[in-house]
């Protein structure tokens, strides 16, 4: 059996989030999972009343928290708010550069800013000057801020940016949309942090863009005994070899810049 690595987990502390997201929380759920791996990031809602510095703490903490585990957790993806401004620029500085950690994560809904705003193409932008740094961007289909067409405005305008869709696949009608998006960007990979676990969701992204452009997510604070997210891939209809993709394969062309 192939792998399993999670690319949608956050570790650390929020304000808002009802389960723990501790390293050893997070560590015995993806145990009791069978999940080998995880690319970390800090939880949404984090409180942040130093602004800039709130949010550099937050990338120091998964920084460390990475080279603490390496063999758990290979990759780390950090923040950069848009909702600082140009601090935000700052932020993609400290956590590309001094920190070395391999991308950065949004969360729309979070941070209350737009997508497709100005300041997200700056942050992009920047982002895009650290080569192989990935962008995880959270997307609903009933969100005003982080709606899949606006990252689709991202993907279209940075071609050379790899953009990994947290949740994209959580409704029938919001999975039709990132498909057809996924169709038109080569750049956007879809995971599969809560699928909507009915009308062959997998199944469906599968034909229609492969499975080389799907990777397993889960979040992994919010799930209990049961691992839906995997239960769900596991029971799919699609071939051993699209399993294989995305539990492991897809990842590794993403976060190692080849295939395994």
């Amino acid at each position: 059996m192939t792998k399993i690595i999670d690319v949608h987990v956050h570790v650390g502390n929020s304000s808002t989030l009802y389960v723990a997201g501790s390293v050893d929380a997070v560590l015995t759920r993806m145990d009791a999972a069978g999940v080998d791996g995880a690319v970390i990031s800090p939880i949404p809602g984090f409180e942040d009343p130093e602004g800039v510095i709130s949010a550099k703490k937050m990338n120091g903490q998964v920084a460390r928290i990475k080279k603490e585990n390496p063999a758990r957790f290979p990759f780390a993806l950090g923040v950069a708010e848009p909702k600082h401004g140009a601090g935000a620029l700052e932020e993609v500085e400290h956590a590309l550069g001094e920190l070395k950690l391999d991308g950065i994560m949004f969360h729309n809904d979070f941070n209350g800013v737009e997508v497709d705003a100005p300041i997200m193409f700056e942050i992009i932008k920047k982002i895009s000057e650290f080569p192989g740094a990935v962008v995880n961007v959270h997307t609903a289909f009933h969100s005003d801020l982080e709606p899949p067409f606006m990252v689709g405005r991202l993907a279209d305008a940075f071609p050379g940016v790899t953009f990994l869709m947290g949740h994209p696949l959580m409704t029938l009608n919001q999975t039709h949309a990132i498909i057809e998006l996924a169709k038109w960007y080569p750049n956007l990979y879809i995971d599969t942090c809560y699928a909507f676990h009915h009308s062959r969701i997998l199944e469906r992204v599968v034909e229609a863009v492969g499975s080389h452009r799907m990777a397993f997510g889960t979040d992994n604070p919010y799930f209990g005994k049961l691992c839906l997210d995997k239960v769900l891939v596991e029971t799919a209809g699609i071939t051993q070899k699209d399993k294989e993709n995305i539990f492991y394969n897809t990842f590794h062309s993403i976060f190692y810049g080849k295939e395994a």
